[in-house]
């Protein structure tokens, strides 16, 4: 059986809240109680998953809050990935200090934009996603 997050082949111990089949290294997370680094890894493979802990942590307390899981979308870019996506030249997930993430039901997802307008660095609430970083405190 494969884990659903990974997609390693092992034996399965774990059933998160979203019913997933997790083995052990996803379901407990090597950063923070719930968030692993390869969660935060660049999408197109490349390896690069150097996430600034300070965002985690803060990501950390937001899930806390929620008492539901978040799910990331996208964390750490090498330059090309950042390029296909259409992200900002200077983005400052290329440095590993951002995270677009999202969480659901709609009620937590509408709650975490509330709780997070105040937050030090930059923050955007798309329709269907949250952008946070630790950069300069900035809204768009």
């Amino acid at each position: 059986m494969k884990c659903q997050k990974c997609q390693s082949q092992t034996c399965i111990i774990h059933i998160n809240a979203n019913h997933e089949r997790l083995c052990e290294d996803c379901y407990l997370g090597d950063i923070t109680r719930n968030f692993s680094r390869k969660e935060f890894a660049c999408k197109c493979g490349c390896g690069f998953d150097d996430i600034n802990i300070c965002v985690v942590n803060r990501l950390q307390v937001v899930r806390d809050i929620l008492q539901v899981p978040i799910i990331i979308n996208s964390g750490c870019r090498c330059k090309s990935y950042n390029h296909k996506v259409g992200g900002k030249p200077l983005s400052l997930h290329m440095e590993g200090e951002a995270i677009d993430w999202t969480v659901e039901p709609e009620e937590k997802f509408m709650f975490a934009g509330k709780m997070l307008s105040g937050w030090s660095g930059g923050f955007h609430q798309y329709s269907n996603f949250i952008h946070t970083d630790i950069g300069r405190k900035r809204r768009w």
